[in-house]
């Protein structure tokens, strides 16, 4: 596919910013400020075959320990430049007692970055955690994130969930998928591939998270096209859903510029955004997990009325 040209400079520094975790084994995450054995653990479905037959069209599912009305759900898309990184991360402990040491480099991952899945069941959210095809493709990649929506939606009596309370939350080439899910939900584009299943449902969300996500193609050589270009789809009177942006101001990998660019077009074009910078802090840095949780999930309990 023509998108493969993206391999180059900036795919390897979101590849190399893909790490695995610190040390520690892969556990439930605690609540910021709580321990892990103060949070109910969440009910699991795990490997649920969402399109297709690529074993990479995966996802799993983490439901509030207590069934109650729909649940809001929050959809978390990893990043790693398109070619590496797996579901299986959102499970790796976040402990907000520890302050991992400082990247001494762009590409130097000290902390995985992932919402607190805990955190949030306890809060009444259920949580979705997708694998896609990893082809170096970003059009494949937001064609299986829109399948995993559509998916979540058609099956929203079946596990409990609000469809009118979705939001997409990614990071790094991961939030790439949230924000295309985000301005392209409703309509029918290059992102959107019958064959996957479920194509009479919309892949609507209703709320994006963007961990500095890259959308400055037009920068880089050999860019994709307009399709592939989120201001595309910026256009002033579509309804377009709430925005949070945050990004490091010495991210080196998606220089803050980029986020301030995608902040202004949504702001000019009507649609409700809020951007947090970070000070000092470069792409995947530890200053997300300790400052950005929280102002998360107060912009989607706003968002959805929790």
């Amino acid at each position: 596919m023509a998108a493969t040209v993206w391999v180059g400079a900036m795919v390897l520094g979101l590849v190399a910013c893909a790490g695995s975790s610190p040390s520690g084994g892969a556990a439930t995450p605690a609540a910021a400020g709580s321990s892990a054995s103060s949070v109910s653990a969440p009910r699991t479905v795990y490997d649920v075959a969402y399109a297709g037959t690529s074993p990479e069209q995966r996802l799993d599912l983490y439901l509030p320990a207590a069934a109650g009305r729909p649940a809001p759900l929050v959809i978390w898309i990893h990043g790693g430049g398109w070619r590496t990184g797996d579901k299986s991360s959102i499970a790796d402990r976040y402990d907000p007692t520890v302050t991992p040491p400082k990247p001494t480099s762009c590409n130097d991952v000290v902390q995985v970055q992932v919402p607190d899945v805990a955190a949030l069941t306890a809060r009444g959210y259920a949580v979705a955690s997708i694998n896609y095809r990893l082809e170096q493709d970003p059009i494949t990649a937001v064609q299986d994130a829109k399948a995993a929506v559509r998916y979540l939606r058609a099956g929203a009596t079946r596990y409990r969930l609000d469809p009118d309370r979705f939001a997409a939350w990614g990071n790094s080439a991961g939030a790439y998928s949230a924000i295309m899910v985000g301005l392209t939900g409703g309509q029918r584009t290059v992102f959107d591939d019958p064959a996957l299943g479920n194509s009479d449902v919309p892949a609507t969300v209703q709320a994006v998270v963007d961990w500095y996500g890259p959308t400055d193609f037009a920068s880089i050589p050999g860019h994709l096209g307009p399709a592939e270009n989120p201001f595309t789809y910026i256009v002033a009177g579509r309804s377009l859903p709430p925005f949070r942006i945050a990004n490091g101001d010495a991210d080196c990998v998606v220089p803050v510029a980029q986020a301030r660019r995608l902040y202004d077009a949504l702001r000019t074009a009507g649609s409700v955004a809020t951007l947090a910078v970070l000070p000092g802090a470069g792409h995947e840095d530890p200053a997300f997990m300790r400052t950005q949780l929280a102002p998360t999930v107060t912009f989607l309990a706003r968002t959805f009325g929790q």
